[in-house]
């Protein structure tokens, strides 16, 4: 039998977005204190140091942000010396980490892993890759929840759209 209520505590899109605001919180304060940087950044940094020369939009598909925070980012960093742009295909501005945003990488990198590191204490590897696979499951069932939502949407009367 359901109930009449939602019960966050069960809910995966509440609890998904509390241990990421929580996650990315703790992070940005640690890498902010310590290198100068957010999260933004170090996920731009990630990303770069494996896939240079990208554009905008890979960057924010790959890192799960919104092209204008990867941008905002990106111009300050820039500036900062640790990234370098040049246009590229399609009229798209493409970067790449300098010498600069390489070795803050490599500064940063192990700071990340031992928070990584302390975030799965008490999970065996196997558990690890299952929650792995979970998470890359759940995040391939998006494109369908969405098509669901549109077609609710277009099935639901007039007054609730």
């Amino acid at each position: 039998m359901q109930s009449d209520h939602f019960d966050l505590r069960r809910c995966i899109g509440a609890l998904s977005t509390s241990f990421s605001s929580r996650l990315g919180t703790g992070a940005s304060l640690e890498y902010h204190r310590r290198f100068g940087i957010g999260v933004v950044e170090w996920r731009i940094l990630c990303h770069l140091a494996v896939e240079p020369w990208s554009n905008v939009i890979a960057m924010a598909q790959s890192i799960g942000l919104d092209k204008s925070s990867v941008s905002r980012s990106l111009s300050g960093m820039e500036q900062r010396g640790l990234v370098e742009m040049r246009d590229g295909g399609r009229r798209r501005r493409e970067a790449a980490l300098t010498a600069e945003g390489l070795a803050l990488h490599r500064a940063v990198l192990p700071v990340a892993r031992a928070r990584e590191q302390a975030l799965l204490a008490g999970f065996s590897a196997d558990e690890v890759e299952q929650l792995l696979d979970f998470f890359h499951r759940l995040i391939g069932n998006l494109p369908a929840v969405e098509s669901d939502a549109l077609q609710r949407a277009q099935d639901a009367p007039q007054g609730e759209r």
